[in-house]
């Protein structure tokens, strides 16, 4: 497995339970951070931009270190206007440029080579003005006096490994933005050298079968259809999807279904069952193509277990990728839901 920066930093978020930065922010969430810092969040002071109401000279060089540690990893969150230790200060002009938001979206872009083309600036205007800033000239336009915290949301990047402005590539190593070693950029480089297949819809198709001629009962078969994408800048080669479901969905009519289609290699495991299809071709990168189908069968004996959330896994493969595994909860395709309501309503045989 990769490193632990090569991941993403909204799955660090999602484990620590923290709110993923693509949410809004408001000042009383930046009070609520966690006041240190680490691989997926710095923090930079107002006067690392601006001092005595003029920009650093040397910002667009610090800035470009900064956006190439956090891209060329697993991305985090760049705050200016929050000291180190966590506490927020005055605060960054608002209208820097014209605009500070907008003129930090202009040049965190070309602070790398290359390009950068995914990324985030959020403006917090505070409420008020820290005690420490300086008193306000009376004569001044007291709309120039607007201030604010600025986030930038740096994620990973497909386009890695990024250089900054002085011909160096970054990292975030123990919360810090360092140079890379040669060992890290084959890592970056060979991130974005493997294909990148996942899952881009998954859901019902066609009609569910009804039948109430099982001795067991009234039963619903819903048909559920997965199409595969390759997200990645290479083709991916040996392309495979095994979705698994709990064996209380899996009887012997949903084998017998499965066995008509013949499209999957079926297994057995402790409380659970997996279809896996191969893909016979390639997939090219942005091809979209269709994985495979399954039945679900829905009776009375597995309605609780839908009602507590019974989850229809898959994991994707593709060439020496890690592979891309995901979950979603049945009861939340509409056509699986109808067929427990239609379950419900059933009178005992």
């Amino acid at each position: 497995m990769s490193p632990r920066y090569a991941l993403d930093h909204r799955e660090i978020l999602e484990e620590t339970d923290t709110k993923a930065p693509t949410e809004s922010w408001s000042q009383r969430r930046l009070e609520q951070l966690d006041p240190y810092e680490h691989d997926f969040q710095e923090f930079k002071s107002s006067e690392w931009l601006v001092q005595d109401g003029e920009l650093q000279s040397d910002f667009p060089l610090l800035l470009s270190k900064q956006v190439s540690a956090f891209t060329n990893g697993a991305g985090g969150i760049l705050v200016i206007g929050i000291r180190d230790n966590g506490t927020l200060d005055q605060g960054v002009n608002a209208h820097l440029k014209g605009g500070t938001r907008e003129w930090l979206e202009d040049i965190v872009s070309t602070s790398v080579t290359p390009t950068l083309h995914r990324f985030n600036v959020y403006e917090v205007l505070l409420e008020h003005n820290a005690p420490q800033d300086p008193p306000q000239d009376p004569h001044r336009d007291h709309t120039s006096e607007s201030r604010a915290i600025y986030i930038l949301d740096l994620p990973r990047s497909d386009d890695a490994p990024h250089q900054a402005k002085d011909h160096r590539y970054y990292l975030r190593i123990a919360g810090k933005s360092r140079p890379m070693s040669h060992l890290h950029l084959e890592d970056v480089i060979r991130r974005n050298s493997l294909p990148r297949v996942d899952i881009s819809r998954l859901g019902p198709y066609g009609e569910a079968e009804v039948d109430l001629h099982d001795e067991r009962g009234p039963r619903s078969f819903v048909m559920l259809r997965a199409f595969l994408h390759n997200q990645g800048r290479v083709m991916a080669k040996h392309v495979g999807i095994e979705l698994t479901l709990p064996r209380v969905f899996i009887g012997k009519e949903v084998r017998a279904r499965m066995d008509i289609l013949d499209q999957t290699h079926f297994t057995q495991r402790p409380g659970e069952g997996a279809f896996f299809r191969y893909h016979p071709t390639p997939l090219f990168p942005t091809q979209e193509v269709f994985a495979l189908c399954i039945w679900v069968c829905i009776h009375r004996n597995n309605i609780n277990a839908l009602k507590s959330d019974a989850l229809l896994k898959w994991s994707v493969y593709a060439g020496d990728a890690v592979p891309t595994k995901g979950n979603v909860s049945l009861s939340s395709f509409p056509a699986v839901r109808q067929a427990m309501e239609w379950i419900d309503t059933q009178t005992d045989p």
